[in-house]
């Protein structure tokens, strides 16, 4: 039989012990935090001069503006409840956020895609 080293006595710094938490470098951490902070800003930018467009616009039908400004505030919650959790789930390979908040985050992303799908059911609907 082989002598197996003790594992008690391996001991490990604080540095080390994060590094190996991590599941991405640090190169492709920044590259993924820029992408995805300025996927998330667009967004929410983007969507937001939508929503100022439709509400004060009176180009298009009164129910065509209703419906596209629903959409635009299901991908804010998108851009707000998917984008920071997901990558930072992705970047880290672990929930880092309260144990608690992980469902609500699940629950804000399946209703903004619900949202999402049945306003642009019902606006081909209303075609």
């Amino acid at each position: 039989m082989e002598d197996q080293p003790n594992s008690s006595n391996i001991t490990y710094t604080t540095d080390e012990i994060l590094r190996s938490l991590e599941a991405l470098g640090p190169q492709m951490q920044i590259f993924l935090i820029i992408l995805y902070s300025l996927t998330a800003l667009m967004a929410l930018g983007g969507n937001a001069t939508v929503i100022v467009v439709l509400l004060m616009g009176k180009r298009s039908s009164r129910e065509l503006r209703i419906f596209l400004v629903n959409l635009a505030v299901s991908d804010i919650c998108m851009a707000m409840f998917s984008i920071p959790f997901t990558y930072t789930d992705f970047m880290l390979g672990r929930w880092i956020f309260h144990p608690s908040f992980c469902p609500f985050v699940q629950f804000m992303q399946h209703v903004s895609v619900i949202a999402s799908v049945y306003t642009l059911t019902a606006i081909g609907l209303d075609r």
